[in-house]
């Protein structure tokens, strides 16, 4: 994964989850990109941010969000739509356990 690529996918993870939690990002575009987004994690070696991404994404049925918006929102709003659904994980990703913005940073300079 190039570090461009890798460094928006994060950014547009944070900029949802800080703005109204896992909810917000599932539901908008940036879901669409769960999967690229928790490799990309992988790749800066935010680990431990990826792990809260896999186990909000394990909530939906198949243990990962649909990639196409419209499955996916009918998810949310059928069986997780709560603000309560992703709240401990909200949590923890506000805890900021990885220094992503660091680590993006090293990871872009170090490709």
């Amino acid at each position: 994964m190039s570090p461009d690529v890798a460094a928006e996918l994060i950014e547009a993870l944070e900029g949802e989850v800080n703005n109204g939690g896992f909810d917000q990002f599932f539901y908008n575009n940036a879901g669409d990109n769960t999967a690229d987004t928790i490799l990309a994690l992988e790749a800066i070696g935010a680990v431990r941010t990826a792990d809260i991404v896999k186990r909000a994404a394990a909530m939906f049925p198949g243990g990962m969000p649909p990639k196409e918006r419209v499955a996916r929102q009918n998810v949310l709003l059928a069986t997780l739509h709560s603000c309560r659904a992703f709240e401990a994980l909200d949590r923890e990703f506000y805890e900021y356990l990885d220094d992503l913005a660091g680590l993006v940073k090293t990871f872009k300079d170090s490709h």
